[in-house]
């Protein structure tokens, strides 16, 4: 079971780190999408940091690194899909108006990335050890 968790923690921290260069790559065009604080680019900025930063806590290789890297995964996946179905004025708190209807090849591996970073994350922290305690009689 410890190779198989040390396998889907590998598994998830490349897929957080193919999301995050995605989104580094993608933020300068989206720059032109401006909210009164921050761009969409900045958005994409930050979700890369995001992503990054969770697979730097995965080295940890704690249950509770594994279960943040699953939020991350699960809020920039339902984001994409979000904002991909439906459109998404965040323009009354400083942030862009979200709305791209449309999938091109980035935005699936995107979302492909993060799903499979989202299952392979909430596998391995299933399969943490949980420390011993009292054994009950």
């Amino acid at each position: 079971m410890r190779a198989l968790r040390i396998v889907l923690l590998l598994v998830t921290a490349a897929a957080l780190i193919v999301n995050a260069v995605i989104h580094l790559r993608l933020a300068g065009p989206f720059d032109a999408i401006t909210g009164t604080l921050v761009s969409q680019g900045m958005l994409f900025r930050i979700q890369a940091a995001v992503n990054i930063a969770a697979t730097a806590l995965l080295l940890t290789r704690r249950r509770w690194a594994a279960v943040l890297a699953a939020v991350v995964a699960a809020g920039g996946l339902g984001l994409v899909v979000v904002t991909t179905l439906v459109p998404l004025d965040l323009t009354t708190i400083g942030l862009p108006f979200l709305f791209e209807p449309v999938w091109y090849a980035d935005k699936v591996v995107s979302a492909l990335a993060q799903a499979l970073a989202l299952v392979t994350a909430l596998a391995a922290a299933l399969l943490a050890r949980r420390p011993a305690g009292p054994v009950q009689p």
